[in-house]
C-alpha cells in the first residue's frame, strides 16, 4: 500500500495536492469590491421619469427627520449627480484589473 510519489514537474504546475488551494478564496475583497459597484451602478442609471416616479422617488424634499422613502430618493438622486464620474473611473479600473488579472 505505497503512494506514488509525484515528479516535481506535476507539483510546479499548481497541482498543490489534496486539501483547500491557497489564494482561493470564495469571496474576496474585489469580488466584494465589485459587488458594491455593480449595486452603486444600477441606482445611478435609474429613470427619474419612467422608473422613479411610479414610486415617488423622482424628487428629493431637504430637511431633518425624513422618513425612509425621502432618503431613498436623496440617495438615488445624489448617485446621479454627485457619483458620476467617480463611477465612470471606478469601472475604468475594474475593467483594467479583469482584464490584466482575470
Amino acid at each position: 500500500s505505497r503512494v506514488p510519489r509525484r515528479d516535481r514537474a506535476e507539483t510546479a504546475a499548481g497541482d498543490e495536492g489534496p486539501g483547500p488551494k491557497k489564494g482561493k478564496m470564495a469571496i474576496g475583497l474585489v469580488h466584494l469590491f465589485e459587488a458594491g459597484l455593480l449595486l452603486m451602478n444600477a441606482a445611478a442609471i435609474l429613470n427619474e421619469k419612467r422608473f422613479l416616479r411610479k414610486y415617488g422617488l423622482d424628487s428629493a424634499v431637504v430637511g431633518e427627520n425624513l422618513g425612509p422613502k425621502n432618503q431613498v430618493a436623496s440617495f438615488l438622486h445624489a448617485m446621479r449627480t454627485f457619483m458620476r464620474y467617480p463611477l465612470v473611473a471606478m469601472n475604468v479600473l475594474v475593467i483594467i484589473y479583469e482584464m490584466i488579472l482575470g
